[in-house]
């Protein structure tokens, strides 16, 4: 819904508080305030829940975004002036409310705390933090408990489960935003058979008895998850809780279920004191009366008619920003892997040259994994750039037996850089206390655990991450203190719809969206409180934004030392094949027309049989020179192919239909593959394939080669066949995961309709290879995730779409390397003679990106640029720096194949102190030293 903007130009998103026109001079619709609950089908009209419960229907140029309340502790964010800016992460949330009498529409109060007004039920919700004794736990599900008032004569009935199976329903409601939970107020109605069974706390039950209002709502029973205890070895509570007085609320855990005061919610003052100045008194004798409830004397909640939430930010460059509007604020659904944002631990994925594990068993495990790395942590970052200032900590100890710490700061790449997956935390993660073991023992051996049932010192959220040292932790019970990484245990949160699988026969199936909310959820990483005495003053922010504006010269330096050395490739590439002088600037090839563009070989281009030798590329002189290689041949099956092993193996054997469908598929890519595409099949294993790939030009995958293991199952061609990448551990596409997982509708991977599953008797083998190149190797990789294409054309989907191609390419480099390490069977002759020829275009390339700056994708297949290359921006300062890193070893390995020009390379080689950023930590002395001056 984010694409419909209001008057303003501002997106419009559900539950954003909105401004609009009346109809009249008076306070008609809620005081011109409403809450925006949907676009209608034809998205010209909105939907918006006025004040007093009714619902209008608004152009979205009618409407004005005033408040966004839904915003949280540890939430990233970004400026809805500047989508394709910097991200921030919010520190601090303060909303006030504007409050008005439901009966008469007066005004109660203003800028009223939210601290000061509770709801009209205080209640839970399903994953919601609750505390017992020593016991963290999570809410499954609850029950309510309901009182009904009957007008004839002041009886009430208490309904239990009032809520489960329509026991209760609501009658003469308005449109509200909790439709299914009960409001003392509300009239509702039951089968006479629920009210008979139900228990009569005045009266007795009536045939006729149906219709009542409600008196009371409160909790019935609750089913927790307990999740972490205190003491290591403690038992848990009951899974059910029959008196929710025995559990302490900590914290919402669910962005999609925790509550936030909007427009038109009631509410009752906490204060006593507040709530006698609006209640007016029916009985002022001086003589005690008694007297039966009546619906008269029920007291009506207030209703909220505006909101006002402000919010304080931590911007990327390190700035904070107190009291920011949040209608000025955008949520960000959706990170880069490179939108670090200051306090987070990371690793660096720059590999030390001579350091590599050789294991060989897995073709999925990254090399560089069992590499010792340091954790650094991450104090601003430059968006536009992709460069980050980090700490690294590095420990001493000496042999005393004492330990020490030591700082150093540098400027990184933000693509040489990733989440330490042994520190995955962030603002408002939920902690527990570490107990000595010593205290723990004691406690468990009948020591006194008064005080820690009785208080919340043990459980808190992480509120401060940028100290080197220390973490710091604000606790239940109010308190903030500084702690040690290794003083505290991190609670990773989960799927609701998990927990309850795990919970087994306790929980009954609901149809609710848990599943999708739980995953955006446990991405976001959200939840929280904030010390605002621990926020730093804005200009220590500005300062390190100015560092990373300061050292932009340094960065720029080792850059132009790259291409210095990059220099060198003219007599790597002269000595080589020779490029014609007169190149055509011709566009980048779009993906969308790359099977049109891949051209079809006759039949009689390959021999008929099978040869157990790996036949070598032609050398022909010459760039253009054709690869012999026969794109499918039959061969012997390699010791490395992924399903070699598996348990279904078909053998060189198998039901005459399944052995006739498959000599079928082996005549269509004999006569049909595309020229990028070879696929070896296996004589003693008829159920097995290996396809390569050649990545195309004018995508971040140019010139790489992508190997495929396939396995034709015993029920194929019913089923689809089995597909996996070969990843080496790296993401190279939203469909294609670090562990080989294919992920695509023709396979059964993914979601979809119609044409794009797989038809038994449509579908080929072909169809699946030429659909992997066509729909995942794309151009623009970013929008092949769900929902992306969406973002196509909008200013985030440009914010992200560029460092993901860069990125990518990043990562087709590495791959590269790994292939040439470790080529997969039956293609080694292959992989190496197309290195050998192609490697030239791609130093080509690296020497286009470092010295004129070219955009990723807008090179031609020589790897020279494209009039693309000077319309679009440059690409960013930290893939240079990035690219540094990688062209060494690029260098490195194509010497040692023989590439063309090799004799060349060997001087190719960038020394390990003109990579590394000299001295960060005097450049952020100087920049502070600057600031104060001015």
């Amino acid at each position: 819904m984010g694409e419909v903007e209001d008057a303003t130009g501002k997106p419009i998103f559900p539950h954003d508080a909105v401004m609009f026109e009346t109809t009249t001079g008076g306070a008609q619709h809620g005081h011109g305030r409403g809450l925006v609950l949907k676009a209608l089908p034809d998205k010209r009209m909105i939907s918006v829940l006025c004040v007093d419960g009714t619902e209008v229907e608004k152009k979205p140029c009618e409407l004005t975004v005033v408040d966004r309340t839904m915003l949280r502790l540890g939430m990233p964010v970004m400026s809805a002036s500047d989508t394709g800016g910097q991200a921030g992460v919010i520190t601090g949330v303060a909303t006030a409310l504007d409050l008005v009498d439901l009966n008469s529409g007066a005004v109660v109060a203003t800028g009223v705390s939210a601290a000061e007004v509770c709801p009209v039920m205080e209640k839970l919700s399903p994953g919601d933090y609750v505390v017992s004794g020593t016991w963290l736990g999570r809410v499954l599900e609850l029950s309510f408990d309901v009182d009904v008032l009957f007008d004839d004569d002041s009886s009430v009935c208490r309904v239990t489960r009032a809520s489960d199976d329509n026991r209760l329903r609501i009658l003469d409601r308005e449109c509200m935003l909790d439709e299914d939970s009960f409001l003392p107020g509300d009239r509702v109605t039951g089968d006479s058979s629920v009210f008979k069974a139900s228990r009569w706390l005045r009266g007795h039950w009536k045939p006729n008895r149906c219709e009542g209002t409600v008196a009371k709502v409160g909790l019935g029973g609750v089913l927790v998850y307990w999740v972490v205890s205190l003491h290591a070895s403690a038992d848990p509570p009951p899974a059910y809780q029959a008196n929710p007085r025995d559990l302490t609320f900590f914290c919402s855990g669910d962005i999609y279920r925790m509550w936030f005061w909007l427009v038109s919610q009631r509410c009752f003052f906490r204060s006593k004191h507040r709530r006698q100045t609006k209640k007016v008194r029916r009985w002022r004798g001086t003589r005690r009366r008694t007297r039966r409830p009546d619906r008269r004397d029920l007291e009506r909640p207030m209703a909220v008619a505006d909101t006002r939430t402000t919010v304080d930010v931590l911007w990327q460059d390190g700035t904070r920003q107190q009291g920011v509007p949040s209608a000025s604020l955008l949520r960000i659904l959706v990170q880069n892997p490179q939108d670090f944002l200051p306090g987070q631990r990371v690793v660096s994925k720059a590999v030390v040259p001579g350091q590599h594990n050789n294991n060989n068993n897995n073709n999925n495990n990254n090399d560089d994994d069992d590499v010792p790395r340091r954790v650094g942590i991450v104090q601003s970052l430059s968006y536009k750039d992709q460069t980050a200032y980090v700490s690294w900590i590095t420990d001493h100890h000496d042999p005393a037996g004492e330990s020490s710490s030591e700082v150093d700061t540098t400027v990184m790449s933000t693509y040489d850089l990733r989440r330490s997956s042994d520190h995955n935390f962030l603002y408002g993660n939920i902690v527990v206390r570490r107990l000595p073991a010593r205290e723990t023992t004691g406690m468990e051996a009948g020591g006194d655990t008064k005080q820690v049932i009785n208080d919340l010192s043990w459980v808190g959220h992480i509120v401060g991450l940028c100290d080197t040292e220390y973490i710091h932790v604000k606790w239940g019970d109010g308190n903030t203190s500084k702690v040690l990484l290794g003083e505290i245990a991190f609670v990773k949160p989960r799927r609701i719809e998990d927990m309850r699988n795990e919970m087994g026969d306790w929980v009954h199936d609901e149809d609710d969206d848990d599943a999708t909310e739980d995953r955006a959820q446990e991405d976001s990483n959200d939840g929280g409180e904030v010390d605002h005495n621990s926020v730093m003053e804005a200009e220590d922010g500005h300062v390190r934004a100015a560092a990373i504006g300061h050292v932009g010269n340094i960065i720029m330096e080792v850059i132009r030392t790259a291409s210095g050395m990059l220099a060198q490739l003219n007599r790597f590439l002269a000595s080589g094949l020779m490029v014609s002088a007169s190149r055509s600037m011709k566009p980048a090839a779009k993906p969308e027309n790359i099977q049109s563009r891949l051209p079809k070989r006759s039949k009689n281009d390959n021999a008929q049989g099978a040869v157990p030798a790996e036949p070598l590329a032609s050398h022909d002189s010459g760039d253009n020179a054709v690869f012999h290689l026969k794109h499918f041949d039959v061969v012997q099956s390699p010791q490395d192919h992924h399903y070699l092993d598996n348990k279904e193996q078909q053998g060189s054997g198998g039901p005459r239909a399944w052995l006739k469908r498959v000599q079928k598929e082996w005549k269509i890519l004999e006569t049909d593959l595309p020229d990028t595409i070879y696929v070896r099949a296996f004589e003693d294993h008829m159920d097995l394939l290996r396809a390569v790939m050649v990545g195309a030009s004018g995508t971040p995958y140019q010139d790489g080669l992508f190997f495929f293991d396939m396995k034709l199952p015993p029920s194929y061609p019913v089923t689809p066949p089995q597909v996996k990448y070969h990843s080496f551990g790296l993401h190279a596409n939203p469909n294609l995961y670090p562990s080989g997982t294919v992920c695509l509708s023709l396979l059964g991977t993914f979601g979809g309709e119609g044409p794009e599953l797989w038809s038994p008797d449509m579908s080929t083998i072909l169809q699946v290879l030429v659909s992997i190149q066509g729909l995942v190797l794309t151009e623009k990789p970013y929008y092949n995730e769900t929902g992306f294409e969406a973002q196509v054309g909008t200013p985030e989907g440009h914010r992200n779409e560029l460092p993901y191609c860069e990125s990518t390419y990043l990562v087709n480099l590495n791959t590269m390397l790994h292939l040439i390490r470790r080529p997969p069977g039956s293609f080694r002759a292959f992989v190496m003679d197309h290195f050998r020829r192609h490697g030239q275009h791609i130093l080509r390339a690296c020497e286009a990106y470092l010295k004129e700056g070219c955009p990723v994708r807008t090179l031609d297949g020589e790897g020279c640029a494209t009039k693309a290359s000077t319309e679009q921006p440059p690409c960013s300062k930290g893939f240079r720096l990035a690219l540094t890193n990688v062209v060494p070893r690029l260098v490195e390995a194509f010497t040692r194949i023989g590439a063309q020009g090799s004799e060349a390379a060997p001087g190719m080689k960038v020394a390990e102190d003109e990579v590394d950023l000299a001295e960060p930590k005097d450049t952020v002395q100087d920049s502070e030293e600057e600031e104060g001056t001015v």
